[in-house]
């Protein structure tokens, strides 16, 4: 396996665009979800982007925070998203844009505001292999999964704990 990384723009590993208005109005009982600037919003009856899909926050507080769907999403305007993967493994897109610090790219005043134009040019290193890219993409979303399945462990074994000591000291 090839752990080649080579320096890059960001404009030549992907194509971002600005996401679609869906007032609530407008919003039609359904099953795609709708992607917004921190994750699925809502659901609704049509799809605007295939999956897989990822999503960047594109203004206010969620600048700059990257999701993630693995099926077809209706993208919302307040985020950006990953039309053109280049070739690139899109969930290894996923993981790398969680580790940019986006707030470098703040184009707002009052309210922080991300263009994709100022994003294009920053230059990465990255891993020209495809293979390389699933590799660690798939190494990552095993650690998430792990660190998920001990967290909910975790909050069973606090709630277990908490009920033992209130039948202790309590009842």
């Amino acid at each position: 396996m090839s752990f080649e990384w080579e320096v890059k723009k960001l404009g030549d590993i992907l194509t971002l665009q600005r996401d679609h208005d869906l007032p609530s109005q407008e919003r039609k009982f359904g099953k795609v979800p709708i992607m917004g600037s921190s994750g699925i919003t809502g659901y609704h009856d049509q799809y605007k982007a295939k999956g897989p899909g990822v999503i960047v926050g594109r203004s206010g507080n969620s600048m700059g925070q990257v999701s993630y769907i693995p099926e077809d999403y209706w993208p919302l305007n307040t985020s950006l998203y990953v039309t053109d993967f280049k070739g690139n493994c899109p969930e290894f897109i996923y993981y790398f844009l969680k580790q940019i610090d986006f707030d470098q790219f703040n184009s707002g005043s009052a309210q922080k505001s991300l263009n994709r134009n100022a994003v294009y040019p920053f230059e990465v290193k990255f891993p020209s292999s495809y293979k390389t890219q699933s590799t660690i993409a798939s190494l990552l979303f095993s650690l998430e999964k792990k660190i998920e399945f001990n967290q909910k462990i975790n909050q069973t074994l606090e709630q277990m704990a908490q009920a033992l000591l209130k039948s202790w000291f309590v009842d």
